[in-house]
């Protein structure tokens, strides 16, 4: 459904080791990107994720969607455990461990980040 969603990073180096090492552990690489431009895009090239500094700043500072999430697919279980053991390494906040989700169905299998503006990411792989 999505060509590729992009989100808003108020210290992009820092936000640019956590995705690294969260979309290494997906099986994902960079793209293309530019650091010095703050941008960089991750996955594969039919639907990719970007994280990049505000690209309208005098709308002011980086915000989360309040209510909103964006989930990453995850080929198995273990890469959803090795994305949230990485965020949480590197200092991404706890938003639900790895495990089922019963209430989504009995086989959906997710864990859920904030990452350092807030954005909540959640990986998820069907067993």
């Amino acid at each position: 459904m999505f060509a590729h969603v992009s989100i808003g990073v108020s210290d992009f180096q820092k936000s640019l080791e956590l995705y690294d090492a969260v979309m290494i552990a997906l099986g994902y690489e960079r793209l293309f990107g530019d650091e010095e431009d703050n941008f960089m895009a991750y996955g594969p090239e039919e639907s990719f994720f970007i994280i990049n500094t505000p690209m309208a700043p005098e709308r002011g500072d980086v915000t989360f969607n309040n209510g909103g999430h964006i989930c990453l697919n995850a080929s198995t279980r273990e890469k959803v455990d090795a994305f949230y053991k990485a965020a949480i390494k590197i200092g991404a906040k706890d938003g639900g461990a790895p495990g089922i989700r019963p209430h989504y169905s009995k086989d959906y299998y997710a864990a859920f980040i904030f990452d350092f503006d807030g954005n909540k990411i959640e990986v998820m792989a069907r067993a």
